[in-house]
């Protein structure tokens, strides 16, 4: 017999403090307080989770609200409502559709932001994919990044073999019309093998093929293969290396 097919559920449908341990199924749909570190096989958090611990399992997902003082470490992580995590996160696959303030480093192997996700600490993925904010203070490290820009986002750093930031044509559209404000990436180093570039502000962007876009200012473009760039773009230099 497996160990999970006899470990209890730990269920919170009201008000419950629970010290931790192993379990198999756990669900909070009211309040509930964690004192301790959580395995589980599986965690759905639609209520209130607050826990001084942090998290193994292979699926969690938050719905409600959650904060977590410790580390979480899973196969999938989802947060669709609220959530802060003040430990590091370690998944395969990470998608947050609400918002999620991460205060550690991040780790995954997919790593899908379409609402609005901080981070304190670096990221470090195989695929990075946002339609939503980002702000992510420390590095950005994966090895094929796509942002579309819906709103204003900041990266300190961006490396990675593909590099894609656009601004999605809806946005373009209720820009024409004089509708909401202008979105925008801002860096201060971009660096990769393929850059491509729209409504970013950086510093330095090195790498082997660029292409700067429309509404992007820079200071300075190192390339060693091809450089473009469009009529709408402010590049303060560029030199071939």
């Amino acid at each position: 017999m497996e160990d999970w097919q006899v470990r209890p559920d730990l269920i919170v449908s009201g008000m419950t403090t629970s010290a931790g341990g192993s379990f198999n199924v756990v669900k909070i749909d009211g309040m509930g307080k964690v004192n301790g570190d959580l395995n589980c096989v599986s965690m759905d958090v639609n209520g209130t989770l607050k826990m001084q611990g942090g998290i193994t399992g292979e699926q969690v997902s938050i719905n409600g609200m959650g904060t977590v003082e410790g580390t979480v470490e899973c196969d999938s992580l989802r947060i669709d409502g609220m959530a802060t995590i003040q430990g590091m996160v370690q998944c395969s696959e990470l998608k947050v559709n609400g918002k999620g303030k991460f205060q550690g480093n991040v780790h995954g192997e997919r790593l899908s932001i379409d609402g609005s996700a901080v981070v304190e600490g670096d990221v470090e993925c195989e695929l990075f994919g946002s339609a939503g904010t980002i702000n992510i203070q420390g590095l950005l490290n994966a090895g094929t990044v796509e942002i579309r820009l819906n709103g204003s986002s900041e990266v300190k750093e961006i490396g990675g073999e593909h590099i894609r930031i656009s601004n999605p044509d809806h946005v373009r559209f209720w820009k024409q019309l004089g509708l909401g404000g202008v979105p925008r990436m801002k860096a201060d180093v971009i660096e990769g093998d393929e850059v491509y570039l729209e409504n970013t502000h950086a510093d330095k962007v090195r790498g082997a093929r660029i292409y700067i876009g429309r509404g992007c200012k820079i200071r300075q473009v190192e390339y060693t293969e091809t450089y473009e760039q469009d009529p709408d773009a402010s590049v303060g230099s560029s030199s071939q290396a």
